[in-house]
């Protein structure tokens, strides 16, 4: 399968004409600027990037179906709704995955694609690199907010998108406020997926319990001192294991004081 490439490089016979406005872009009106929040100034970059990438499309389109592709817009008018519908329908689709959606859109039609048809190659498109579709790795990152790192992920762009939206906000706030926040996180890493970045999801460290050397010489000397094994002696010094200067401690450590000297140690244990 041929590796897909960014738009950009694609586009190079054209790339002249993406420089004429699109006729469905917005200017902002005075009234507007610096009072949107910084929200609003994301969503209408994303808006202005969509539209950016709907007119790629549509470069590349006639490209590839010359007199097809101009016979399906006859005027201007039908070319600008057209545009329209598509920016709403591939909003939040980011270069990569619409590159590979081309790639694989020439090879299968021989008429200009349907909106419909270009989005089920774009869901192609995520099997392809074994990532789930943005709601379902949404859907399955709310699931395992609880030890996500033991979690065995369908892929590893679910992991890092959940934990770059919060695992506590996906676990309590709502869905208006974490779907989107997730979605903008897993594109991203959708498309670093795409351009070859290969994610592992942190491996859980086992920490081997060792007990400490201090505690290694006391039992050995305790228990050379009463010719008795460390085995025996182990059990009465479970009292260190316990936090420092806390009263359960002065307690565990008082009874085996006492069952140590029972056993005929003369010595004071630390505290």
């Amino acid at each position: 399968m041929k590796e897909p490439q960014p738009i950009q490089q694609i586009l190079n016979p054209v790339a002249s004409k993406l420089a004429t406005p699109s006729p469905t872009s917005t200017t902002q009106t005075g009234s507007e600027q610096g009072q949107q929040s910084q929200q609003s100034q994301a969503s209408h970059e994303a808006e202005q990037r969509t539209r950016v990438l709907v007119n790629m499309l549509f470069a590349r389109f006639k490209a590839i179906y010359t007199h097809k592709f101009a016979s399906a817009y006859a005027t201007t008018e039908e070319v600008k709704l057209a545009k329209r519908e598509w920016a709403i329908a591939l909003k939040g689709f980011q270069e990569p995955l619409l590159a590979y959606a081309v790639e694989r859109t020439k090879e299968r039609f021989a008429w200009p694609p349907t909106i419909s048809e270009f989005l089920s190659v774009i869901h192609t498109a995520y099997r392809a690199y074994g990532l789930p579709e943005p709601r379902q790795a949404y859907l399955e990152a709310c699931q395992c907010t609880y030890d996500p790192r033991k979690v065995k992920w369908s892929h590893p762009a679910v992991y890092f998108a959940g934990a770059e939206a919060g695992w506590y906000r996906l676990r309590t706030e709502d869905e208006r406020v974490t779907w989107p926040l997730f979605e903008k996180h897993y594109v991203a890493l959708v498309d670093r997926v795409i351009n070859g970045e290969a994610l592992h999801v942190p491996e859980v460290v086992m920490v081997e319990h060792k007990p400490a050397p201090a505690l290694e010489n006391l039992m050995r000397s305790i228990a050379q001192e009463l010719q008795v094994s460390e085995e025996q002696v182990a059990p009465h010094l479970y009292y260190l294991h316990k936090t420092a200067g806390t009263a359960i401690r002065a307690q565990y450590r008082a009874r085996a004081q006492q069952a140590l000297q029972d056993m005929g140690y003369q010595q004071e244990l630390p505290a």
